[in-house]
């Protein structure tokens, strides 16, 4: 079994065709912010709206018509009464920039307005499905190839969406549209991870949620400039082609060649990334696991003085790193080839009824999966409701964008300083309060002043803390499961994801009761999330979980020894 992290190592920093690749994949999570949050502008709610007035001579009632939003009042003067009909001549909208949507272009109110919900659930739905579908297909068939049919499947659906005027056919490109977005973006992400050593992903995490912040903020002027929404859908699917041939020019992630033996072309990208550096050896670079400077987390001082001989004998024996050299193979049983395993591969593997064999497992599960879904709907609740906030809904959705900057810049040092849990019960909490203090603040107090600004703020102060709490759930999940759970928990927790994403338009829709609704949910699911962080374990300095022994001994206040993380010890 090869070992990328130290090949990677001897490499040295990132170098140009390093930097260039890494880039690639930026660029395609920053687009996958705008594919996923776009939905708050092409299917948004207009202004206001009101039944469309008769035409003159038309209504045949008598002579003075009404029109509200979901009725017309005809007030017959000769019988002394009022008769109501619902729109019979279609609907006005208003619009503050002259936008559409899918909303005024198909008529999605009054009765029919809760598929307008209905049409953003599916295409989180799609979300949801293609989360779980892409992660299984890149695993068999490479990062690359799945990012790279991704982007192609994005911009023929979303040229789709453009175009189309059918509800159905709609709904079946918002479905498809949504399944390839995980392409760009958790499959990317991925990808990105992989190119870095332990001690810089961090660093890769940040970099990856920098260009998700930039989509999702060049997303509102983008949305102003373009106010016709066909134009709009068309635009963002557009500006994905260009990644096409920049994918398709990327290298494979060298972690998953190896993992599935496909090391003589894993070499060849390590020997390309050296030659662009000037790294010239006569050996090779992968490293098998049992070289003793890998074991020891050595650097050789002189990469151009290296003898690299640990990788099996790939000249004599093509591409499998596990069969023994020709001369030995007289002293080595017979094995045979259909029992041979991928150097990746386990003989156990969980799934995720694993996640359900104990009480204690069982809570600790369930606690963890209801903190993504409150995160789900609150993080993506929010820019959906954006322009139900009081203001200017283009700047709305831009701040509370930009928000999310600061939040994983801090989180960078906080989590580092006081841990995962204590800070993720704060986040949670704050986040909370905030989103039911923007619900029930007037808009102006009795008096008359105007409260715009202050709701904003707040709405603005609830945003921050809620993506500060997404981002360390993210990484306290993998930390409290054992490994040979974490997998199977991480995979389970991003579908509850989803499925919060799917419920956060229909939560948006109680606004036609009363428009402080939203906002409140949003804020009473928060404080709920944060009261079951409560009996979750500290992960911070500890050791990860191998076993569900390792994971029961989480439940300790304080490291011990034993379980200490080996820097710490």
């Amino acid at each position: 079994m090869m070992d990328v992290d130290a090949s990677l190592t001897l490499l040295g920093g990132f170098g140009l065709v390093q930097s260039l690749n890494f880039l690639v994949y930026l660029l395609c999570s920053g687009s996958s912010g705008w594919l996923l949050t776009g939905v708050s502008f092409t299917i948004g709610e207009p202004d206001g709206y009101r039944c469309s007035l008769p035409p003159i001579n038309g209504t045949g009632v008598g002579d003075t018509v009404f029109a509200e939003e979901c009725e017309l009042i005809h007030e017959d003067e000769e019988a002394g009464k009022n008769v109501t009909t619902g729109c019979l001549y279609g609907w006005d909208y208003d619009s503050i920039h002259g936008e559409t949507s899918s909303v005024t272009d198909l008529e999605l109110v009054c009765d029919r307005a809760i598929l307008a919900g209905t049409l953003t659930s599916i295409h989180f739905g799609g979300a949801l499905a293609g989360s779980y579908v892409l992660g299984q297909l890149s695993d068999l068939f490479g990062r690359r190839l799945i990012v790279f049919g991704s982007v192609i499947a994005v911009v023929v659906t979303g040229t789709g969406l453009s175009f189309t005027w059918s509800f159905g056919l709609m709904c079946f490109l918002r479905f498809l549209n949504g399944c390839c977005i995980p392409g760009l973006l958790t499959v990317s992400y991925v990808r990105q991870i992989e190119m870095f050593t332990p001690n810089r992903r961090v660093r890769a995490q940040l970099c990856s949620e920098m260009a998700w912040v930039i989509g999702i903020c060049l997303l509102s002027p983008m949305a102003y400039l373009l106010p016709n929404w066909r134009d709009f859908q068309l635009t963002i699917s557009l500006l994905c082609i260009p990644l096409i041939p920049l994918v398709w020019f990327s290298f494979e992630s060298i972690r998953w060649l190896v993992l599935k033996g496909r090391v003589e072309e894993a070499e060849e990208i390590l020997q390309r990334i050296a030659k662009s550096k000037n790294i010239s050896h006569t050996g090779y670079f992968l490293l098998d696991q049992q070289d003793p400077d890998l074991q020891n987390g050595n650097q050789p001082s002189k990469v151009d003085a290296i003898e690299l001989e640990t990788k099996p004998a790939l000249e004599n024996e093509g591409s499998n790193p596990e069969k023994p050299p020709l001369e030995d193979q007289d002293s080595v049983p017979a094995v045979d080839d259909s029992k041979r395993q991928s150097p990746g591969s386990k003989t156990n593997k969980a799934t995720i009824l694993d996640l359900f064999k104990t009480r204690a497992l069982i809570m600790q599960t369930l606690f963890v999966f209801f903190c993504w879904f409150a995160s789900s709907v609150v993080y993506y609740g929010f820019f959906i409701n954006a322009g139900n906030l009081v203001g200017n809904k283009y700047l709305n959705f831009f701040l509370i964008s930009l928000t999310e900057a600061p939040c994983y810049i801090i989180n960078y040092f906080v989590m580092t300083r006081l841990g995962r849990r204590r800070p993720l019960i704060f986040y949670y909490l704050v986040s909370g309060v905030a989103c039911v203090v923007t619900g029930v603040i007037p808009a102006e107090t009795a008096d008359g002043t105007d409260l715009t600004v202050v709701i904003l703020v707040i709405a603005l102060i609830g945003k921050l803390f809620a993506s500060a709490a997404f981002d360390v759930l993210y990484l306290a999940t993998a930390e409290i499961f054992p490994t040979i759970l974490r997998s199977a928990a991480v995979g389970a927790a991003s579908v509850v994801s989803r499925a919060g994403g799917m419920v956060a338009p229909f939560i948006v829709y109680l606004n036609v009761i009363h428009n402080s609704i939203p906002m409140i949910v949003f804020g009473v699911v928060s404080l709920v999330a944060g009261l079951l962080v409560l009996p979750l374990p500290e992960t911070n300095n500890r050791a990860l979980p191998e076993t569900l022994d390792d994971g029961a001994k989480l439940t300790s206040k304080e490291p011990t020894e034993d379980d200490a993380s080996p820097a710490e010890v």
